[in-house]
């Protein structure tokens, strides 16, 4: 019974929160977007968090994601490494990626997260992966090719693709 009563208690004040302060998701994303536009990206976060935590079934929630994902990939946190930020943009493009599959956004979620792997973290094995996922689940992307080259020179320092490049273009 007490259970009960704390549950109800809380589920109270989650709703007259959210009542209080009268935005819903939409205005939520939108203050997002605007704190990002004025360089506040911790505001931001938290406009995005909130989406996230109390609406979940939006539509928004997987824009709020996304956009989290950019923040971290723009190293835009500075109490963040650059590391932990590059880490932490991969964990929202994953979850982009896998748990919003059919999304339009799922394959550049999906992308980001074999670049970051492969050129910010030096995770080869894992980018290969990503990338090999990436090809079987979209063949017919727009970032296919890009993929494809990803997954062709991993490893290889960027100076050595260039010439590379500069031979073929020669021949």
């Amino acid at each position: 019974m007490r259970i009960a009563v704390r549950s109800l208690v809380l589920l109270t004040a989650v709703i007259l929160i959210n009542n209080c302060t009268g935005k819903n998701a939409q205005e939520y994303f939108d203050s997002g977007l605007a704190n990002i536009k004025n360089s506040k990206y911790e505001e931001a976060l938290k406009d995005f968090e909130f989406i996230i935590n109390e609406y979940p079934d939006n539509e928004l929630a997987l824009n709020a994601y996304f956009e989290m994902g950019k923040i971290f990939h723009g190293k835009l946190i500075k109490s963040y490494s650059s590391n932990e930020s590059s880490e932490q943009a991969v964990e929202y493009y994953k979850i982009v990626a896998e748990k919003y599959s059919s999304s339009p956004l799922a394959p550049n979620a999906l992308f980001m997260v074999g670049f970051i792997q492969a050129n910010e973290l030096s995770q080869l094995g894992k980018a290969k992966e990503t990338y090999s996922k990436f090809l079987e689940k979209y063949p017919d992307s727009e970032l296919a090719n890009s993929a494809q080259a990803e997954l062709d020179n991993l490893g290889v320092p960027a100076e050595e693709i260039l010439m590379k490049k500069l031979r073929e273009e020669q021949n």
